[in-house]
């Protein structure tokens, strides 16, 4: 035998132990210990919109499909921020709002009369429409369950929701405003689960019933994402997610329907630490 083969099965050794010594590679931290979050999100929302604007002395107004109607685009990009803080292991607070609001405006001919609040559109009109709608967002949600593979919390915040319907006549120079807004009070249920090192899933279900005096409304909102964690602090998503307001009011002077529905895909991106 040549002298150096006595030392190979020794060379062997070394070798397999040392592979084996070899650190593993490391994981990225688990998401469910962020302690801090910013996320940024591009959706594509398809929306149908149903309004009725009634006159001060109580004449009804026409009831509009906004999209069918007047000819608002259904369809929009949409752009949302959010910003979250774990206080504690079991408490957060949540704040979002659209930096790319769903507004949306179109001209179209008239193909029937309209009566929007205290004015009428007659048929075959030229009206130029717009519909803005602005959406604040603030929730503290508490994690009854959580541990390093699961995390499922209850929530209560309010949503500051505002939207104005303006309609003009450029030949007769006229134009028509309504707008309302104000805080919605909502409670909910999110969770999030890791299925593996870098892959997570989430939902989120927010929800809002209420009626005052001649004033019954609604508000949900759903969304359920896939995250994958590219690193200890950057994860990006897609997912899907809906949003419908529905207001019905038979205050004296002040009555009407807004119901708005809109969802869509969305990707996003987070950073967390």
């Amino acid at each position: 035998m040549h002298p150096s083969l006595r030392y190979l099965p020794f060379a062997l050794l070394f070798a397999a132990t040392a592979a084996g010594a070899r650190p593993p590679e490391p994981e990225p931290d688990n998401l469910l210990n962020d302690r801090f979050g910013l996320q940024a999100s591009v959706g594509y929302a398809a929306s149908s919109t149903r309004v009725r604007f009634d006159a001060d002395d109580g004449r009804l107004g026409t009831e509009l499909d906004l999209e069918d109607d007047l000819a608002i685009p259904k369809n929009k990009i949409v752009g949302r921020g959010e910003v979250w803080f774990r206080m504690r292991e079991r408490h957060r607070a949540r704040i979002s709002s659209y930096y790319l609001p769903l507004d949306r405006r179109a001209t179209a001919q008239l193909a029937q009369t309209i009566n929007f609040g205290n004015d009428t559109f007659v048929v075959n009109e030229l009206v130029e429409s717009q519909l803005e709608f602005r959406l604040l967002a603030l929730s503290y949600s508490y994690s009854f369950l959580k541990n390093d593979r699961f995390e499922a919390a209850a929530s209560v915040g309010f949503d500051v929701i505002g939207f104005e319907a303006k309609a003009t006549v450029p030949a007769r120079l006229r134009t028509v405003r309504e707008d309302r807004s104000g805080p919605a009070p909502l409670g909910g249920l999110e969770g999030t689960a890791r299925i593996s090192s870098r892959w997570y899933a989430e939902g989120r279900f927010q929800y809002l019933s209420v009626k005052i005096d001649e004033v019954e409304g609604s508000l949900q909102a759903f969304e359920l994402n896939a995250l994958y964690r590219l690193n200890p602090n950057v994860t990006f998503g897609l997912g899907y997610s809906t949003f419908r307001i529905e207001i019905d009011s038979l205050d004296p002077g002040d009555s009407g329907v807004f119901d708005l529905k809109t969802g869509g895909p969305q990707l996003f991106a987070r950073v967390g630490f």
